[in-house]
């Protein structure tokens, strides 16, 4: 890899970069309203129900799967390649279901929008690492997480008003890359290491591995509220489509606002914005069940939408730090994977709870109960760590 004293990025960049995330976020929730239609437009095929829903949630699982491969692919051949290929195979198979008859079909036309995805979210994500260092990388990730969750709000809106002109309708809107890829091309230069950045060693694996396994319990919380908050809404009679749009939009505005909490602490150590986070995540979700009111079941999902905005950026950037340029598309992929591993199990684990212990109500308090034994590792974790330097001091002495 050639070396060079490259300047860092620009606004532009940055904000295109960020933008990439609305794609990710639409492969996930923008064809969720019209699930019912689509099966409803299959009645011959006895397995539509199981397929439309494999439909909805394989992108996820084939993110989680190759996200590691795309890593070194970016590393070995470069970020704006993978990137724009990975824009052009979104563009055909996201527009592939509004022209195919055969859910068959479509469950492949949206593997191919998984593997897509897997390419320029690890791509975009890796050239944020490269362009931006210090404070203004933690800025440009938090602003991508919080693109990401404003967009899921407005995007699963739109899916819902277009799917009234017909299921087909919403996937139009996986046509974005067509404004997104004259962009990349125009703005995004292919970055090299530093003349002052060291060469690759060994990959740090054992340095990142934590951070992976502490980020897919963080994605797996980052998605109960978006995914639980109709059903749980729909048990207490407050099922409308105007209050469930209204809660979802409240959830969507807690997550960037957790982002900027993490901005004002960002001198604070992981241990401890995990501390703070999974405090707000176990107390968000007590009350997200609380007494079954509407105004506790808002607050609940505020607390909550605060944590995980604090625990994606923070973990994110602390995975960061530890790469170098040669390893950062690497360590980004397996990011990716934890990312996503955490989406496609959240509603898997909550209902396996929700069928061993009865209610989806208990089920959630045991997910809360789950974020509070995080909270106490994650304490116990600060305590450590605050404690070394004392006793390093002492033994020096």
């Amino acid at each position: 890899m050639a070396v060079s004293n490259a300047r860092e990025g620009n606004a532009a960049q940055g904000i295109l970069l960020c933008m990439l995330s609305t794609l990710s976020v639409a492969a996930a929730l923008l064809i969720a309203p019209v699930l019912p239609k689509i099966i409803a437009a299959f009645p011959h095929d006895p397995m539509a129900n199981t397929k439309v829903i494999l439909a909805l949630s394989v992108p996820a699982l084939v993110v989680a799967i190759t996200a590691p491969f795309a890593g070194r692919l970016t590393d070995k051949t470069g970020r704006k390649g993978l990137l724009l290929a990975s824009l052009v195979l979104y563009f055909f198979c996201g527009l592939a279901p509004f022209f195919l008859n055969d859910l068959n079909a479509i469950i492949a036309s949206r593997i191919g929008v998984g593997l897509a995805e897997s390419g320029f979210m690890t791509a975009s994500t890796t050239l944020i690492g490269d362009y931006f260092k210090g404070p203004r990388r933690e800025n440009w990730l938090v602003v991508q997480t919080s693109i990401a969750s404003v967009s899921a709000v407005v995007l699963a809106a739109v899916g819902g008003l277009l799917g009234d002109l017909g299921w087909r309708v919403p996937f139009l809107i996986y046509g974005l890359p067509i404004l997104f890829i004259p962009l990349v091309m125009l703005l995004i230069r292919e970055p090299r290491r530093e003349a002052d950045e060291p060469e690759a060693g060994r990959f740090p694996l054992m340095s990142v591995l934590p951070l992976y396994v502490v980020g897919l319990l963080a994605a797996t919380f980052f998605f109960i509220i978006p995914i639980q908050t109709p059903f749980l809404l729909t048990e207490r009679a407050m099922g409308s489509s105007q209050v469930i749009g209204l809660t979802s939009a409240v959830g969507g505005i807690a997550v960037p606002l957790g982002g900027l909490v993490f901005k004002m602490l960002s001198r604070w150590k992981l241990t401890q914005h995990l501390s703070l986070a999974f405090a707000l995540i176990a107390g968000g979700l007590a009350l997200f069940v609380g007494n079954g009111s509407y105004a506790v079941t808002c607050v609940g999902i505020v607390l909550t939408g605060l944590g995980c905005g604090i625990t994606l950026p923070a973990i994110l950037t602390s995975i960061m730090a530890k790469l170098s340029f040669d390893q950062r598309g690497r360590g980004t992929g397996g990011w990716q994977t934890a990312f996503f591993l955490g989406n496609f199990l959240s509603p898997v684990i909550v209902l396996g709870l929700t069928a061993k212990l009865g209610k989806l109500d208990q089920a959630l308090t045991a997910l809360a109960a789950v974020s509070g034994g995080l909270l106490v590792l994650s304490l116990l974790a600060a305590l450590i760590g605050a404690a070394q330097p004392k006793a390093t001091k002492t033994q020096k002495g």
